[in-house]
């Protein structure tokens, strides 16, 4: 009997002493994921905040001139639905229209359809209205498109008088510029467009009309040695 019991006491012991050191180790354990689970110290939070900063200054000027960019597209793209929109009126009707633009210092800029041929932009005349940052103009462009990019030389609006200040479709569907006499002279076309941004940059886009009538939109990219290039 006193041997059972001694051997007894032993299991005991055993049993208690890995029964507490399984305690331990999940003490331990617990204290480790308490401690992963306490989240970021505060010099990881600060580490973490400026890093987001960092990226955020960053990231914003590419963002907020990707919109721009997106905007002065849009421009452009409205400028040359409007050409397009003349030249069929003109082909349908067997007659002649020009595409106006709004004298400088007209905000928001416009464009119209001259329908009844008096040289202005009248009530009964389709109009099109730009964005408020968005000049409709060929003055002060750093490197306007000519006959360099375009292998013509196109008539420029700012260079014209009335009532050739405006590109004309004929009933052709072909462009030319119409003198006081009433001829339309075929002739290629540019116009330019000027968007301010809020930084005080300008960007700048066109639209061409080549004298076969092939009506393209362009965006100008400028370059760090300020230079650069019309795609």
């Amino acid at each position: 009997m006193a041997r059972n019991g001694r051997a007894s006491q032993r299991s005991f012991c055993v049993n208690a002493v890995g029964e507490g050191t399984r305690i331990v180790k999940s003490m331990a354990k617990s204290r480790e994921v308490l401690a992963l689970q306490s989240g970021f110290t505060l010099a990881e939070l600060v580490v973490v905040v400026t890093i987001i900063l960092i990226v955020t200054g960053l990231s914003i000027p590419n963002l907020t001139r990707a919109i721009d960019t997106s905007r002065l597209k849009g421009a452009t793209q409205t400028l040359a639905a409007a050409y397009q929109d003349a030249r069929i009126r003109a082909t349908q009707k067997n007659t002649s229209y020009a595409v106006l633009a709004s004298p400088l210092g007209i905000t928001p800029a416009q464009i119209c359809i001259d329908l009844d041929g008096d040289g202005v932009c009248g009530t009964g005349d389709p109009v099109t209205t730009f964005p408020q940052q968005v000049a409709v103009s060929n003055l002060g462009v750093p490197i306007p498109l000519g006959v360099a990019q375009l292998n013509y030389v196109p008539t420029d609006t700012e260079y014209s008088t009335a009532p050739g200040n405006g590109l004309t479709w004929n009933a052709l569907g072909l462009p030319c510029q119409q003198n006081p006499a009433g001829t339309c002279t075929a002739a290629g076309w540019v116009q330019h467009l000027q968007l301010q941004r809020s930084n005080g940059d300008v960007m700048y886009g066109a639209v061409t009309v080549t004298p076969t009538g092939r009506v393209k939109t362009w965006i100008f990219i400028p370059s760090s040695n300020g230079n650069g290039q019309w795609l």
